[in-house]
């Protein structure tokens, strides 16, 4: 932080609010307009830099953990959150992007049946999304779970088996019917029952 600060640099503090109180609040007072850095033990008061900036990401906007998905993420405190004067949300991409994204990835599907693929494997996971904000799943896939279900294709070619490994297993089990249904709808076949109940060889 004092180098960052008397440079001309963005520093971004990653995820946040997995930071302790007593560490955040040693920032709080550069969060202010013109505010500046105090080092205790050189006995020394820092300017920051015109052109530093500051970031920070979370998954819980400060807010705590109230869904149980952000372990070890607590809430901020309000005096804090309200010094930062720009606060954005970012969802998720739309769904051509984020296929976009996984073909950037897997590019071994950058043809015309590995896109259809992975447009199905998109759709699945927007409508795991949907359900967990309606409280039907207490997970989702995030597009980092896509990427590993399309780059798992490449190793079993067998999407239905790459998905429960990349993400069926990781579901609670009374909440793996839905998920299967998902699956019939955007894959138009269904999981077998060993797959559905996330049985078979670990």
């Amino acid at each position: 932080m004092p180098w960052a600060l008397q440079r001309p640099v963005a520093l971004v503090f990653d995820e946040y609010d997995a930071g302790r109180p007593d560490v955040m609040f040693v920032i709080q007072r550069i969060l202010e307009r013109d505010g500046r850095f105090t080092l205790l033990d050189q006995n020394r008061v820092i300017r920051p830099h015109p052109y530093f900036r500051l970031f920070a990401t979370s998954n819980t906007v400060g807010l705590g953990n109230p869904s149980g998905m952000y372990q070890g993420t607590q809430a901020l405190n309000h005096a804090q959150i309200d010094r930062w004067n720009i606060v954005a949300t970012l969802n998720y991409l739309p769904r051509d992007e984020e296929v976009a994204i996984v073909l950037a990835r897997v590019p071994s599907k950058a043809h015309e049946r590995g896109r259809k693929l992975i447009e199905s494997m998109v759709a699945l996971a927007e409508l795991t999304r949907k359900g967990f904000a309606a409280g039907d799943l207490s997970t989702l896939m995030s597009p980092r779970t896509v990427i590993t279900w399309a780059e798992n294709c490449e190793i079993f070619h067998d999407p239905a088996l790459a998905f429960r490994l990349a993400f069926l297993n990781k579901c609670d089990e009374v909440e793996r019917p839905i998920v299967a249904e998902y699956y019939q709808r955007c894959f138009g076949e269904e999981l077998d029952e060993s797959q559905a109940a996330g049985a078979g060889p670990r």
